[in-house]
């Protein structure tokens, strides 16, 4: 018999691998006690769910190719320049409108990539503290309801992780912020299970995404920012930031009463910041004067075009600037203007237009667009045989791709999206992705026919995404211990949360449910 009231508690990127060593040196007692009473699963993510758009993975139940929702950025259809994503852009119901269509309350606490809607009743809000901030601005229904809960609780004394740096002092006031915000969101949270009438509840913490980002050395002997003395001083913050969840979750869990179905999960996971994304650029371009017959250079030069001039003018420059000083100039920026400039440090039109290819600008990850003829405004592959010939031979030469300083492979797993739609149809979408090997740091690559490519990361991030993610389901008929479900993927759960709580699913879904592999029925 399916269970009426479920409670889903979401914590975006924190890592599955971490909270499982620490579960099992006791410093994270709920999630030691629910890894063995509970049901539970890891899963890997197929390349093309990046960390921004695993969330409408999971919301809609649809790949990225049909929901869309791509980065922080994204191609201006039909033309050579970029914008911000939005919430529009995101195709698909969300799996909670299947709820309210059968009659269920809902409360959707802060949870990424969503908004607010009016016709879905119940108690929402978004943007209290969430990591991605750009697409939206905070709103939530009913109108006053985030007004009053930042009011009674306060708000979130760290929103946003880029105004933090990995200084010690700096990392220090951002573990201090997240711990409190960790427990005025805990108590946002406790007051709404206990305040409000609902059948499912939906909340998610952002800080491990945060903490993650700018602490990952702080536990990785390894990488090559890691100081014993940055540790004796900051302690171990990353740590301290998941100890503080793991608690949050031990007081909710017991807040909504043993009646209810728990859900945990984990969107995506964290490792090192290792990738070759500052190189890719240049083997794009490498790679495409060869293509066209021109002689491309071999060595280690960077390619310098009009976007990129920029962004080194912008880094020699203005990233020069104290970080306080900066924040309290951008504080004083209008939104737009910030906008703006964001995207013309990025941007490169001129340039792409002329090239059969070119790389967009990705976190931690590489994405290509082909330059299609048929599709883009100049495109130089034409489409079918070409674009086949075009990208067969690009991906070829990507998996021969050699670490300089290690001698190993640089390029993980590689997405085509010629492999699941037809390129010329496709907006504004990449039509490959690019997952680059986290064993070392990159700094340079070298190609057998393109020479080598060097240059080192300029980002501040120690810690960048990884593509593994957890789902958990907490009941007296939900057997302890881990499930081994080889084939399950992010766009099966909510199909699986429809069922577990006996809605009737929409027929969008691309997944299965998965409710037998979590349930003793």
């Amino acid at each position: 018999m399916a269970e009426r009231r479920l409670l889903v508690i979401g914590f975006d990127s924190m890592d599955v691998e971490l909270v499982r060593r620490w579960a099992s040196a006791g410093y994270l007692p709920t999630f030691r006690r629910l890894f063995e009473s509970s049901a539970w699963t890891q899963y890997v993510h197929p390349p093309e769910v990046t960390s921004g758009s695993v969330f409408p993975c999971l919301h809609t139940g649809l790949g990225p190719l049909r929901h869309d929702g791509q980065e922080y950025v994204r191609l201006r259809e039909g033309s050579y320049r970029l914008r911000h994503g939005s919430a529009a852009d995101i195709k698909g119901d969300p799996f909670w409108a299947w709820f309210v269509q059968a009659g269920r309350r809902i409360v959707l606490a802060d949870v990424p990539f969503t908004i607010p809607k009016p016709e879905y009743g119940g108690k929402q809000f978004w943007g209290w503290m969430v990591h991605d901030s750009w697409p939206w601005k905070k709103t939530s229904v009913p109108s006053g309801l985030l007004s009053g809960l930042s009011a009674q609780f306060g708000a979130h004394p760290a929103p946003h992780c880029y105004n933090y740096s990995t200084k010690s002092e700096s990392l220090l006031r951002f573990r201090s912020g997240l711990l409190t915000g960790i427990e005025r969101r805990t108590a946002i949270l406790k007051s709404l299970i206990t305040g409000s009438e609902w059948d499912l509840f939906y909340g998610v913490f952002s800080e491990a995404h945060c903490a993650g980002h700018l602490m990952w050395h702080l536990e990785d002997e390894t990488h090559p920012r890691h100081s014993r003395e940055q540790l004796a001083q900051v302690g171990h913050a990353l740590r301290d930031v998941y100890v503080a969840l793991d608690s949050a979750l031990a007081e909710l869990l017991a807040c909504a009463g043993s009646d209810t179905m728990g859900v945990i999960f984990f969107s995506n996971g964290m490792g090192p910041n290792y990738h070759g994304t500052h190189l890719f650029p240049e083997f794009v371009d490498r790679f495409s004067r060869r293509w066209t017959g021109e002689t491309p250079p071999t060595d280690g030069a960077t390619g310098r075009t009009r976007g990129a001039r920029l962004d080194a003018l912008w880094k020699a420059s203005v990233q020069q600037i104290p970080l306080p000083w900066r924040k309290r100039v951008r504080e004083r920026l209008p939104n737009s203007l910030r906008r703006w400039l964001f995207m013309k440090r990025l941007e490169q039109s001129r340039h792409w237009s002329r090239m059969p290819a070119f790389s967009l600008p990705m976190d931690g990850f590489s994405a290509l667009r082909v330059n299609l003829a048929g599709r883009d405004p100049k495109g130089q592959i034409g489409p079918g045989e070409e674009y086949g010939r075009f990208l067969d031979a690009l991906e070829t030469e990507l998996v021969r791709l050699m670490n300089a300083d290690t001698g190993e492979p640089v390029v993980e797993r590689i997405f085509r999206a010629d492999q699941q739609t037809d390129p010329v149809t496709m907006r504004s979408f990449p039509d490959l992705f690019v997952w680059w090997r986290k064993s070392n740091p990159i700094r340079a690559i070298r190609s057998s026919t393109l020479g080598t490519i060097s240059g080192d990361i300029t980002e501040e991030r120690t810690g960048e995404h990884i593509l593994r993610g957890m789902f958990l389901v907490s009941h007296p008929r939900a057997g302890g211990g881990q499930r081994t479900i080889p084939d399950m993927r992010v766009v099966d759960i909510p199909v699986t949360l429809c069922e577990l709580a006996g809605v009737p699913s929409g027929v969008q879904f691309e997944g299965v449910s998965r409710r037998s592999d979590f349930l003793n029925e």
